[in-house]
């Protein structure tokens, strides 16, 4: 190891050196020098390069080394000493003699010598006198702390007569919480004859010139601080910080691998066994050494012996808050075995139960524990995973309750526990809650769970369209409720309102209001859980313009990782939708999801699939694309359960807007539950799905799905066009049928049912009525339509609109107006993103849609007249009919057809045809 900022220390022993070694005055004022650190500080390091400084000053230089597991072997020291210095072979054998016979002696005595074996004591001290007087000599002693008793006898008759001789005795020691021997340790290194030298932690600076040496300096500027904090200066952890920086992966940060690890472990059996232990505990405990939870695990009468326990005594490994980083509170865990780790934690999790510590300190600890043997700890689980979720901590709520159900033996305690864990399982994914919800199914009706209890996995089932077994369990909790409790009843007609919306076709039967209607508190509590319901009602049946300012307030109060406002915050969002306040439902969602618990992922996958709604709505449609690609990420199909409705019927439609064939087509293969049908997020998804029929050029396949609609929303009393528009979109497929009178016929049904404010759903029925008229009554409406929909803000209807409206312009003879309309339209589809847009095709007298229609379709590029002669190309026309019905010659059209192939880099009429799409 290098020596970093131990030039001071070394050359204090220099100095030392020097001085036994003048001819006028050898003996030493203090002949003892004490080199102390902590563990890992280099004092060995020190030592050997100041053995070849008195190599080079040819002074004879005798090392020994302590050991913790030599500690017990009598005379080990001196015998090391013995056997390094130049003896003759006689004086070599009478002192292994007399060693020998002293190392009986103090294994027969039943102390550490005393007045008995001073004899010896002085025998042994004499003959390394007699060879400290032949020639300057240092003694050296690595790691004294250890060494035995005998050995500190000997060194200590020696160090009181050596005055006058050139002798200097070096010794090593870590610091430590107490003496190993107390006694000979005082009187060796009393301050009288010995001189001290501290080796510190390594400075920030040191840490940096340390990992220059090794790494670099330019990898040293990048990781010399983090590894300071790491190693608190530990040159030891330092070195293995290199190491570990080359053998890794490197990079910006130090890495810790098992060379760290090692040193860690190296540093630690290297200290007391207190310390060891100490550290053990604070791995296990996470704690801090200053307190009672440490003394009490450690055995200890009380604090004043772990105050002992502090950086210099372990290394720098521990300071008053615990260990010092995260990376040695792995190394220490890794050391130690299962079965340590398991008895530390539960012995912790019983001084904290038994101390009146809170539930979510002590799980921690039981988590670890091998058996859950005694009845509080099961309830501690439950308790922390409880309030686990109440902090929106979702992942340890899970962990808590897991391991409670796993041993968990009361049929009444394990409905509880299952119950909480399957509300922890939805928040993460809502397919994990399934297997729990049999069980909490059969605790309820065993009468094992209130109502309260019952009432997220009843949720649970509905999301997942399991309505038959919710409404069981409904049935049960209402037979069994008593009367005079509020409570029970306002439980059941908040489920009852939940299951109604969400399957408004469904009767849900159980309690009546009455109950909770007396009580004002409770009626209260009602409403309060119901916010969401309300103001959905209020938006699809009224559109007042209140909702707005509520849904505002409702969803400033609301948290979305708690379940009952998770449904509130999503019909508080979807009625702002129904309402046209895209821009205040666009920020909740953003807000909702910046506010929401990054780990939960089905409030954040709701909250995506309301913002790609948003989107869609607004002709966002590349970010409603990408919201909806997130949505479905993170959840799986049938984690969505009925909900996945909504997500797909966006992405379904964005697709279809986009002209996306293939990515719409799998969209359709994804499956879907049969319940979600039951349910307002099916009507979505069929109206998603008529629309790509239609586009498709099935119109009667649209129009099954588009009926369905109807009869569903009207056999649920729903039939309201602000939910589903469909006898609009009926209307559409039925004139691209040719069925004209029974296409206007439903339109304007459409139209009489609509309010003034229903901007949106007006222009897009007024656009489609203007397909079934002739005259300037098309234009009117047209014109209507686009300015509805401007002020809505559909920018992919209105594109459509212009659009039509262009064509409308162009058919009635007036072409500025229709150039002016036609490119306002393509800025709009542009914007949107939208592929080249044609206008709709008008139907003939006798109702079918003419094939032939010589409607132009304007293209970005073109002038009107190279528009005109593109459309009649792609339709098959020749050059010479071309000419014919723009009376022009056929050269003019040759030339003109020349550019429009360079202007669209198409080479044939069947290219242009495809790049029109006329020929679908």
């Amino acid at each position: 190891m290098t020596l970093t900022e131990r030039d001071r220390q070394l050359d204090i022993l220099t100095h030392r050196l020097n001085d036994l070694l003048r001819a006028d005055e050898p003996s030493l004022s203090g002949p003892v020098t004490v080199v102390s650190g902590p563990v890992g500080t280099g004092k060995t390091s020190l030592l050997q390069t100041f053995a070849r400084r008195c190599a080079e000053a040819d002074v004879s230089f005798l090392v020994a080394s302590a050991s913790r597991s030599e500690r017990t072997v009598p005379l080990e020291i001196i015998r090391q000493l013995v056997r390094r210095a130049s003896l003759d072979e006689s004086t070599r054998d009478r002192l292994g003699r007399l060693l020998d016979r002293g190392a009986l002696a103090w294994s027969e005595a039943h102390d550490d010598g005393g007045d008995a074996l001073a004899p010896l004591t002085a025998a042994i001290g004499g003959e390394l006198l007699a060879l400290a007087a032949q020639r300057p000599l240092v003694i050296a002693v690595d790691d004294v702390h250890h060494a035995d008793g005998p050995s500190l006898h000997c060194l200590a008759y020696l160090a009181r007569r050596v005055t006058g001789l050139a002798v200097l005795i070096v010794l090593t020691e870590a610091h430590r919480t107490r003496p190993w021997h107390p006694t000979i340790h005082t009187e060796l290194l009393q301050p009288a004859r010995s001189h001290r030298v501290r080796l510190p932690l390594l400075s920030p600076d040191g840490t940096y010139r340390v990992l220059a040496d090794r790494l670099g300096a330019p990898v040293a500027r990048r990781i010399a601080d983090e590894a300071h904090r790491i190693s608190g200066g530990n040159p030891l952890l330092v070195h293995a910080l290199a190491d570990d920086h080359l053998t890794g992966a490197g990079g910006d940060r130090p890495v810790t691998g098992e060379a760290f690890r090692e040193a860690v472990v190296s540093c630690l059996y290297r200290c007391e066994h207190l310390v060891l232990k100490a550290a053990r505990v604070l791995a296990v405990t996470g704690g801090p050494t200053r307190g009672p939870l440490l003394p009490l695990l450690l055995d200890l009468p009380g604090e004043p012996d772990v105050r002992a326990v502090d950086g210099s005594t372990s290394a720098g490994l521990v300071t008053e808050e615990g260990l010092r980083h995260p990376a040695v509170v792995r190394a220490v865990l890794e050391s130690m075995t299962v079965e340590e780790r398991g008895r530390l934690q539960r012995a912790t999790a019983r001084l904290l139960h038994d101390d009146g510590a809170s539930p979510e300190r002590i799980a921690p600890h039981l988590l670890k524990t091998d058996g859950l043997d005694e009845p509080w700890m099961l309830q501690v689980l439950l308790e922390a995973g409880e309030q686990a979720l109440t902090d929106g901590d979702a992942d340890g709520a899970r962990q808590y309750l897991r391991r409670a159900n796993r041993d968990a033996t009361d049929d009444c305690l394990r409905a509880r526990i299952r119950s909480v864990l399957a509300r922890a399982e939805w928040r993460l994914d809502p397919q994990a809650a399934v297997p729990h919800l049999l069980g909490v199914a059969s605790a309820v009706q065993a009468g094992h769970l209130s109502s309260r209890q019952a009432a997220g996995p009843i949720q649970y089932l509905l999301w997942h369209g399991q309505t038959d077994r919710a409404l069981e369990l409904m049935r049960h909790l209402g037979e069994r409720a008593e009367g005079h409790d509020p409570h029970s009843a306002t439980d059941l007609i908040v489920m009852k309102s939940w299951m109604s919306t969400l399957y408004p076709g469904t009767p849900a039967g159980g309690p009546t209001a009455h109950s909770a209607g007396r009580d004002p508190l409770t009626l209260a509590r009602v409403k309060g859980q119901l916010r969401g319901v309300t103001l959905l009602g209020t938006a699809l049946e009224r559109g007042d313009t209140s909702v707005a300012e509520d849904a505002d307030h409702v969803l400033a109060t609301l948290r979305p990782d708690d379940e009952t406002s998770i449904w509130n915050a999503v019909c508080a969002v979807i009625a702002l939708i129904y309402a046209d306040r895209l821009d205040l439902a666009g920020d909740w969602c953003e807000r909702l999801d910046h506010g929401a618990t990054g780990r939960h992922r089905t409030p954040r996958a709701l909250l995506a699939a309301l913002a790609a709604a948003v989107a869609g709505r607004r002709g966002d449609l590349t970010r409603a694309r990408e919201l909806t690609e997130v949505a479905l990420s993170r959840l799986s199909p049938t984690g969505w359960g009925v909900l996945i409705g909504m997500p797909l019927a966006v992405r379904l439609r964005v697709l279809t807007c986009l002209q996306e064939w293939d990515e719409a087509a799998a969209c359709l293969r994804t499956p879907v539950p049969l319940a979600l049908f039951e349910t307002p997020f099916g009507l979505h998804y069929l109206h998603a799905r008529g629309l790509h029929a239609l586009a498709s050029g099935n119109p009667e396949v649209a129009l099954a799905d588009f009926q369905l609609c109807g009869q569903l929303m009207t056999s649920w009393r729903l039939d309201l066009s602000s939910l589903v528009p469909w006898r609009t979109e009926a209307a559409r497929a039925l004139r691209h049928m040719g069925r004209r009178q029974q296409a206007e016929k439903l339109v304007r049904e459409e139209l009489d049912r609509l309010r003034p404010d229903q901007a949106r759903l007006r222009g897009a029925a007024l656009r489609v009525l203007a397909t079934v008229e002739e005259g300037t009554d098309r234009v009117r409406h047209l014109r209507g339509a686009v300015r509805l929909l401007r002020q809505c803000g559909d920018r992919v209807e209105l594109a459509h609109a212009l659009t039509d409206l262009g064509h409308a312009y162009q058919q009635a003879g007036d072409l500025r107006q229709a150039r002016e309309v036609s490119r306002c339209a393509r800025v709009v589809a542009d914007e949107c993103g939208i592929p080249v847009l044609r206008p709709t095709a008008r139907p003939t007298r006798n109702g079918a849609g003419d094939p032939g229609d010589e409607s132009m379709v304007l293209l970005t590029g073109l002038n009107d007249t190279e528009s005109r002669v593109a459309t009649l190309a792609a339709q098959g026309h020749t050059n010479r009919e071309i000419a014919e019905k723009m009376f022009l010659t056929v050269s003019a059209i040759e030339q003109r057809l020349t550019r429009i192939y360079r202007k669209l880099d198409v080479t044939s009429r069947s290219e242009l045809a495809a790049r029109l799409r006329l020929d679908r």
